[in-house]
């Protein structure tokens, strides 16, 4: 008796999923947002004689624009695009507070693959989950270091490492985030990593991991599929 019950129930259940509508997603349709995320960037090969002022270690606000264009893609709720955009990290604050190691600028061009969820989105608002995958163009121009002002503390060594450590490199970038979409306003929440390889540099390697807010808007170029 029990089990019929709840075999009844779950094909209730399932039955009433079935008849729900579902909005699918656009079929092609460009997102234009501005990324704002707390990165932990770090270095190898910035030497250990200047720990402390953030060369090899640094926590801070990475801030850009990206924009992500989503054509036709596996099915009706899965849609596959291009990604391309660029970020800058320096200091703890963009470089307006405290001074900076590396005043760092990422360049990303990839692919983007992006999902509704059918059940929670209608015509007004939609969810997608999206991942990244992305080649990384690296530009670093060192500072003085966090914490140092001018003719303070070991004021040579920092203008040396100045000097010294300015670095371009090329690398990866491996993303994902949920996002919400209210018309075409959109909102996320996501997380990311990029590991790059410096070019002829003193630094040989560097990572960058992320968590922030993905905020912007979203153009239809296409209508979307009907519901089903």
């Amino acid at each position: 008796m029990a089990r019929r019950t709840t075999m009844a129930a779950l094909a209730g259940l399932l039955a009433t999923l079935a008849t729900v509508p579902a909005a699918a997603d656009d079929l092609v349709d460009l997102e234009l947002t501005v990324p704002i995320a707390v990165a932990d960037r770090s270095a190898t090969g910035t030497g250990s004689d200047l720990a402390g002022y953030g060369y090899d270690d640094q926590t801070g606000l990475l801030a850009g624009g990206e924009l992500r264009l989503y054509t036709r893609g596996f099915n009706r709720y899965m849609r596959i695009g291009i990604i391309g955009g660029a970020q800058h990290h320096a200091g703890p604050m963009l470089g307006w507070v405290d001074g900076y190691a590396f005043r760092t600028t990422v360049v990303d061009a990839g692919v983007a693959v992006r999902t509704v969820f059918p059940c929670m989105s209608d015509a007004s608002t939609r969810w997608h989950l999206s991942g990244v995958l992305a080649m990384t163009g690296v530009h670093a121009d060192a500072g003085e270091g966090v914490g140092g002002v001018p003719n303070g503390d070991r004021q040579t060594e920092r203008s040396e490492a100045a000097r010294r450590l300015d670095h371009a490199g090329l690398g990866w970038r491996l993303g994902v985030d949920l996002s919400v979409h209210v018309s075409n306003f959109i909102v996320g929440l996501g997380l990311g990593v990029r590991q790059y390889f410096g070019i002829d540099a003193p630094v040989s390697r560097g990572w960058i991991m992320d968590v922030g807010l993905r905020i912007g808007g979203r153009i239809d170029f296409l209508d979307s599929y009907d519901s089903v």
